[in-house]
């Protein structure tokens, strides 16, 4: 049939208007950060399947096969409860398990002990957790004994874990006491340190670790807040064996984790932004500040994702590089949101 002129031109309104729909419907990327620090910002990375439901997106890690391993609370509507999701590196849905951890799954590390990759979890009502990546149970520590012979002390609640080089692991009652406690990798009690205060070598409300081996010497480090949330939080150092080394001068306002990459460490912070800092603690870039009043924020985090601003945060709780410097920051809001800040070369 010959091709009229009208039908000619409805053809080649189609074929002008095809790559703007498409642009329409594809949005652009969001990119955060500057010079060597650019990451293109993807909230919507992770494909969640439908029988599970974000609860509290509380942890995050990566491991040898960049498949990422988030740590949440999940919903009482999800037909499954499991806690543990993973990911592949494209964002597909890989395996899930950990009911045992409904409602109080919270801090969450990955080491890599005698060639095996190994994770360790905490739940705010059940402690201590040390498992292999498919959720075998190594050995668990619900409440340590040191509280029997402190018997004033009363609250227990841990949040965070960190594992040093010999594998002796560090957890702190961070919800709780506020009180910091060492183990061996065997499970085997050592010591415990810190307490509430503000004086060096206390530790006020110690709501992350960090075994930070950039230096001379292995540091544990402690992401310390206001119980109130009205003073910023700090940064303080420690020995592997619990003594005061210095307080550190990275500028922070309620830092919540750490993770590290080479001489870069990222310092998920509550208050709406994810800081990196060189091995010195000087800041090198402030990632996707979503800050604008308290009451506004922590409102916005009871909200549904969709009404997120993409490249702004809400409430960065963890963070995860993988292996080419790329960055996964789970966030406390109550839907959950993970988002991948994918490393992009320096302009």
């Amino acid at each position: 049939m010959p091709t009229t002129r009208r039908r000619f031109l409805a053809t080649l309104a189609t074929i002008t208007l095809a790559p703007r729909l498409r642009a329409a419907a594809e949005p652009e990327p969001v990119i955060v950060g500057e010079g060597a620090y650019r990451y293109r910002f993807n909230d919507r990375w992770a494909q969640l399947p439908a029988h599970l439901a974000w609860g509290l997106t509380h942890g995050v890690v990566v491991d040898r096969r960049r498949h990422v391993h988030v740590f949440h609370t999940s919903r009482k509507e999800a037909k499954s409860r499991d806690c543990v999701v993973v990911f592949d590196a494209a964002g597909r849905f890989v395996r899930s398990w950990g009911e045992q951890f409904f409602g109080g799954a919270h801090g969450f590390d990955l080491v890599v002990e005698d060639g095996r990759e190994i994770l360790y979890l905490t739940d705010l009502q059940k402690g201590l957790f040390k498992m292999t990546l498919d959720g075998e149970l190594l050995w668990h520590v619900e409440k340590p004994e040191w509280y029997k012979s402190h018997p004033e002390v009363t609250a227990y609640r841990p949040s965070n874990v960190a594992v040093a080089p010999n594998g002796d692991v560090y957890f702190a009652d961070g919800y709780g006491s506020y009180y910091i406690h060492h183990y061996t990798k065997d499970g085997r009690y050592v010591r415990t340190f810190g307490g509430p205060g503000e004086a060096a070598g206390r530790t006020q409300h110690p709501h992350g670790l960090f075994v930070d081996r950039r230096g001379p010497e292995p540091l544990l480090v402690v992401a310390e807040n206001d119980p109130k949330g009205e003073k910023p939080g700090r940064l303080q150092a420690f020995s592997l064996d619990g003594e005061h080394r210095r307080f550190l001068p990275t500028p922070v306002r309620s830092p919540r984790h750490f993770d590290q990459l080479g001489k870069l460490a990222a310092i998920p912070d509550l208050d709406a932004r994810v800081t990196l800092v060189d091995e010195n603690y000087r800041t090198v870039a402030n990632l996707g500040d979503g800050w604008t009043t308290k009451t506004e924020v922590r409102t916005l985090r009871t909200k549904p994702s969709d009404q997120f601003t993409p490249g702004k945060f809400v409430c960065p709780h963890d963070a995860a590089f993988d292996a080419d410097g790329s960055l996964f920051i789970a966030e406390w809001v109550n839907y959950g949101r993970i988002v991948k800040l994918e490393k992009l070369a320096a302009e």
